[in-house]
């Protein structure tokens, strides 16, 4: 008979902290031993309201971590790729030569090769935007009077004189019309030189290269942007999204990395109430430390410019000395790169759950938007060098789950599969960010990898309860452990 008992959900989550170094821990040990009450940071009020009396507080992980990112970027408006980059660029790990993996595809789609080309082909298009001075260029334009010019904040100038500009071509005619274009394209231009300088805090020309290879795909978007405005060279190579058909980007570290759980409505939502299933548990706060992780990823899939799903991933190393526990089950291969696809979530209209979206439209094209993504996760697995892929059968959308279970199965004990450095790259930078910034520095940080959540679909109990299938997208079964080993066959 299978075993129906109810487990409490308490995963396995990974861990470190100064004082204990790498941890496997349960979700409610580290709870009960490291987490926090929100009410310390003011995120709720320590007093119940007569509407609540029956809330409970629950002590929360990465706390402390999270209060400071938060602000980081909800405040301060920062955006962390940069730091990020840079933190791993001087990490003792080097990927490439211990593991023969090459990371820069899985930080950026765009080569920076590639973009360097680019500057150096458009280097005067690129001077002359970001030296432009828009504030004379206007004044001996004509177009707008020189009081109203002087009236204008610094902050706002850009934008409330090409709203100028633009009322006026809608009620001009012939040439005219043609002399504030070409004003308005030149505002346009220079407010794109003056946004990736925001972004980079330099000018493009004056660039490093580590902050272009930081940067590459959003300097390529950028540069996407200014070609409408003014054609560039070469500029057929970027990838960078146009609004039409399918397309992909890597999540932005900037706040709107934190609101992508909520759009999903998955358990990474920053409130329960925002999940499809409120049942399964909120885990926001493990959204703090993948932000900061170069090695954890969040692709973007879009179609028609319309965000339709999100794919997790991250490399994990397979080895068979990783199971303590059951040493009788070993995989047929060890020591190896996987790329692990941690979930596939999809916003509630590609759920087809809205209420009237029994037709939707996004329906007719479900098969070919998880096809090319799949195409875009084995063209990304290609370029790191890694030829096995294996995925998480659990989704919040059931027709994933449907097509994720067609494919090949392989299984694994989930103490096999090892997050390379275990966090204590993710701590070390998180202790950095918080140093520079001023913030108090929480003395552990806490990950979820779904792929070792042996809670979210069911297991092999009897036998062997902390071994889980995964979907063999690319990869041989045989590397995993034997059917036989598992039900005893």
């Amino acid at each position: 008979m299978p075993d129906t008992r109810l487990r409490e959900y308490n995963p396995l989550i990974n861990g470190f902290s100064d004082a204990q170094g790498p941890m496997d821990i349960s979700l409610n040990e580290a709870k009960d031993r490291f987490g926090q009450f929100p009410s310390i940071y003011g995120i709720v009020s320590e007093k119940k309201s007569e509407q609540n009396q029956k809330r409970q507080e629950n002590k929360v992980l990465n706390l402390k971590i999270g209060y400071f990112i938060k602000d980081l970027l909800e405040r301060k408006k920062i955006n962390l790729k940069g730091e990020v980059h840079q933190f791993f660029n001087t990490w003792h790990r080097d990927l490439e030569n211990e593991f023969g993996i090459c990371t820069a595809p899985f930080f950026n789609i765009h080569d920076t090769r590639l973009l360097k080309g680019l500057i150096r082909k458009n280097k005067a298009i690129i001077d002359q935007f970001s030296n432009a001075d828009i504030r004379q260029h206007l004044s001996d334009s004509g177009l707008i009077r020189k009081d109203i010019l002087n009236s204008i904040h610094p902050d706002v100038f850009l934008k409330k004189t090409a709203l100028i500009l633009q009322r006026k071509i809608k009620s001009s005619v012939g040439k005219g019309t043609q002399q504030i274009q070409k004003v308005l394209n030149d505002i346009n231009c220079h407010a794109t030189m003056m946004a990736i300088k925001q972004l980079t805090g330099e000018q493009l020309l004056s660039l490093s290269e580590e902050m272009i290879q930081g940067f590459t795909d959003e300097i390529c978007s950028y540069l996407l942007e200014l070609n409408t405005f003014n054609p560039l060279k070469q500029i057929k190579g970027l990838k960078a999204r146009k609004g039409s058909g399918i397309e992909f980007e890597y999540a932005t570290r900037d706040e709107s990395f934190l609101k992508l759980g909520k759009i999903t409505s998955d358990c990474t939502a920053d409130k329960r109430g925002f999940q499809s299933d409120i049942n399964i548990e909120n885990i926001f706060w493990t959204v703090f430390s993948w932000i900061l992780d170069r090695n954890y990823q969040i692709l973007k899939v879009y179609f028609n410019n319309e965000f339709v799903m999100k794919v997790h991933l991250l490399p994990l190393f397979v080895s068979a000395s990783g199971c303590l526990e059951f040493q009788s089950i070993t995989p047929g291969r060890s020591d190896y790169i996987i790329l692990a696809v941690d979930a596939i979530e999809t916003t509630v209209a590609f759920r087809g759950q809205l209420e009237g979206t029994e037709n939707n439209y996004l329906d007719r094209y479900r098969d070919e938007i998880f096809s090319k993504t799949m195409d875009c996760i084995t063209g990304l697995a290609d370029n790191m060098n890694i030829n096995d892929i294996y995925a998480e059968k659990f989704s919040n959308t059931p027709w994933v789950r449907e097509k994720l279970n067609v494919y090949p199965e392989i299984f694994l004990h989930v103490d096999h599969m090892i997050k390379i450095d275990q966090l204590e790259d993710v701590y070390y930078l998180a202790k950095k960010l918080s140093a520079r910034h001023g913030y108090d520095m929480s003395e552990e940080v806490f990950m979820e990898i779904q792929m070792k959540n042996t809670f979210l679909q069911p297991g092999y109990i009897n036998k062997a309860p902390r071994v889980k299938s995964f979907g063999l997208i690319r990869g041989n079964a045989r590397d995993g452990i034997p059917m036989k080993q598992i039900i005893g066959v």
